[in-house]
């Protein structure tokens, strides 16, 4: 205890510079009634803290500061670099709107709009309508029709729930009751064709959730952390067509983004705090935001929540506003629609209405602060992924966005019917290929009873049906192998024989580069994709971002290797001191061979423009069934080795080195018996699991 009082101490005195500089930052913040909106919270936000323009200032040559941090206004710079807005309002639409994150970035960036919300959550409405009065309010998006806005839309911005993609929730995917409203996010993009758009959920999903909602968006996901521009934790994907930003502003360690700048006579013990949900996890739950120390009372406090507005980019006291009774309840805040049947219907969420205007308005209660600043995005984070709108020739460059599939969810599904998909071949390099012919179960059934009278309704298990393909005779006669682990291109025919799959495990990506004739296909490395490349003098790979390429031929009936006319312009992509994180370099390579390239590689964007995360291996794909035979073995084993008991624990000792050494031809033995292969990094945490 007296060494976390010291270090409290240490803390509070090395604090004491900080708040200096902050004070400039903060002014009293006095609130009033807006016009056209709720009035403002006045009890409990007089003196709350906001955040100035900070003054430029001169760097002198003995800063030891980058020179893209400076004082830690980022946007500022951006802004400056962009020059001053021309041309039309933006219009802009917001889905799930929450309490207006996406107002509060263009506010920040300066970008005038003309704003629509569509929000169903009342306390989030009173919100918006009382700080920003402007944007006008269209309801639920399940409702909403293409007429509620005259003209074109520039921008649309979403961030569908997440419950069910969460690793927070029951996992019960894209199609479940809450985050299937994705489909009428899908709906409403499809029917205003904006020229950009920007879609938000967690990072936490499975790999096959952000598979298919790519699929339908049409781009790869951008991940990103808050904890880079902000004092908070909150890892996201983020779905745009809006070109990423070139570079990530070096702000993380600097004092602007750290929790004591948001702190109210308080003294911060860590720089950042944990992820922001949507409960004040300082009450009795299994997660907590971490503590501050109060100058005041000297004592061990939790954050509250007008430092966590400051924390999330707002204002201070921007969800302090007075409400109708009717909508200060937080488990009213996204209740679902009930059917006829009684259960939850599709997409319904029913708006919390209020007992009139005659009748006396309350503050907003804590609790639904919290769970609605849990709920919204990183305002600066948004600022950032908007930022290269700022420009004018980026602007100039929107284009209407087409969504060519179907936005019925019955009709949506990541694999569909003679969709080309990679699976692992035995090195666990996704290139072999397959069509797919029939699939069932999973996330295509419709729930199954048991028997009439059961209560427990299961989805029917995942049945995948699908032809292989193997390399033609002309592309596999120097290759020895139909099926070469080391070779992903080239003309590929599928086997008359159908194939079974039964676990997600097996796929890696669907196939969209490619040319098919008949029974024949082309498979070759396609715009924006990244391959591995193998350097046949030295035998060892490396990869490449994709910029071009070109197929010249004209049929697939008489096509032989190196005549194909394929051309690929491609950047070398190296790999950075982080982990799985790789950087496109302008080293420009161009590539007309096929046979070197091997196979294409899943990623995601990082952070910015350049930086990939590369997905490679079945790694977080672990099979559940085999690892729970293992365990049930292993279990059995116990017990017979406790039964058993032992003479000495020299005994012991070694009857457990022999179990271990026998464990890895156990998992194997499972594993065949299973059809799955494993290697020694999963048989390594199957291991870890069980122990």
């Amino acid at each position: 205890m007296d060494n976390l009082v010291q270090k409290i101490q240490e803390l509070k005195r090395d604090a004491q510079t900080l708040l200096v500089q902050e004070k400039r930052r903060r002014s009293p913040r006095h609130c009033s009634a807006t016009p056209g909106g709720s009035e403002l919270l006045d009890d409990g936000c007089k003196n709350s803290p906001v955040r100035k323009k900070p003054q430029a200032k001169e760097k002198s040559a003995a800063s030891q500061e980058p020179d893209d941090v400076g004082d830690g206004d980022w946007l500022r710079e951006f802004k400056t670099e962009a020059g001053t807005w021309t041309g039309k309002k933006l219009v802009v639409l917001s889905l799930f709107d929450g309490i207006g994150g996406v107002w509060a970035a263009l506010k920040r960036m300066e970008i005038p709009f003309d704003g629509y919300s569509s929000e169903v959550s009342a306390p989030a409405v009173e919100v918006v309508k009382a700080r920003f009065p402007e944007v006008k309010h269209l309801g639920d998006v399940t409702k909403l029709q293409r007429s509620a806005i005259r003209g074109g839309v520039d921008l649309l911005v979403g961030g569908f729930p997440c419950q069910d993609l969460s690793c927070m929730g029951k996992r019960e995917g894209l199609h479940g009751q809450r985050s299937r409203l994705f489909f009428d996010l899908l709906k409403v993009t499809k029917a205003f064709q904006p020229k950009w758009f920007l879609v938000e959920n967690v990072a936490s999903m499975s790999w096959i959730d952000r598979l298919e909602i790519s699929k339908y968006l049409g781009v790869r996901p951008l991940e990103l952390d808050s904890i880079e521009l902000t004092p908070t934790r909150r890892r996201r994907l983020y779905w745009t067509n809006i070109p990423h930003p070139s570079k990530l502003p070096q702000v993380r360690d600097h004092p602007s983004t750290s929790v004591q700048s948001c702190l109210q006579n308080a003294v911060a013990l860590e720089q950042k705090t944990g992820v922001v949900l949507s409960t004040n996890f300082s009450k009795g739950n299994s997660c907590q935001l971490e503590l501050v120390m109060d100058t005041g009372t000297q004592s061990l406090r939790s954050i509250n929540h007008n430092e966590l507005e400051l924390l999330m980019g707002y204002p201070s006291c921007h969800t302090g506003v007075l409400v109708n009774p009717g909508a200060n309840s937080p488990s009213r805040i996204f209740p679902l629609m009930k059917g006829k049947n009684g259960k939850g219907a599709r997409g319904g969420r029913k708006v919390s209405q209020g007992a009139g205007e005659n009748v006396e308005k309350v503050p907003l209660k804590a609790a639904v602060r919290w769970q609605l600043l849990g709920n919204t995005f990183s305002v600066q984070v948004i600022a950032y992924l908007l930022s290269p709108l700022l420009n004018k020739p980026v602007r100039d460059l929107g284009q209407q966005v087409q969504i060519p599939w179907s936005t019925a969810e019955e009709e949506c599904s990541v694999m569909e019917v003679d969709e080309i998909w990679a699976l692992f071949n035995e090195d666990e390099r996704p290139n072999w290929y397959a069509i797919i012919v029939r699939r069932t179960g999973d996330r295509f059934s419709k729930p199954q009873k048991a028997d009439p009278g059961a209560r427990i309704v299961k989805l029917l298990p995942l049945f995948v049906e699908m032809q292989y393909l193997e390399l033609t005779p002309a592309y596999s006669v120097n290759e020895g192998d139909r099926w070469n682990p080391l070779r992903g291109t080239g003309v590929y025919e599928a086997r008359k024989a159908i194939d079974t799959q039964d676990s997600w495990t097996y796929f890696s990506h669907r196939v969209t580069s490619f040319i098919q004739a008949d029974n024949k296909v082309l498979i070759f490395p396609g715009k924006d994709e990244v391959w591995t490349v193998y350097c046949q003098k030295m035998w060892s790979p490396f990869f490449v971002y994709v910029k071009e390429s070109t197929m010249s031929l004209k049929t697939l009936d008489s096509v032989r290797p190196n005549a194909e006319g394929f051309m690929a312009e491609c950047y070398l992509v190296i790999k950075t001191g982080e982990h799985e994180i790789y950087r496109i370099t302008e080293k420009v390579l161009e590539l007309k061979d096929l046979s070197v390239f091997c196979f294409q590689v899943p990623y995601l964007f990082e952070q910015q423009a350049n930086l990939l995360k590369i997905v490679l291996g079945t790694g977080g794909r672990k099979n559940k069934k085999v690892q729970a035979k293992v365990r049930k073995i292993m279990k059995e084993r116990k017990t017979k080795l406790e039964e058993k008991g032992s003479s000495s624990n020299e005994n012991e000792e070694v009857e457990e080195d022999k179990e271990s050494e026998e464990f890895g031809e156990l998992a194997q033995d499972v594993a065949d018996a299973s059809e799955i292969p494993l290697n020694i990094a999963e048989e390594q945490s199957i291991e870890l699991e069980i122990l």
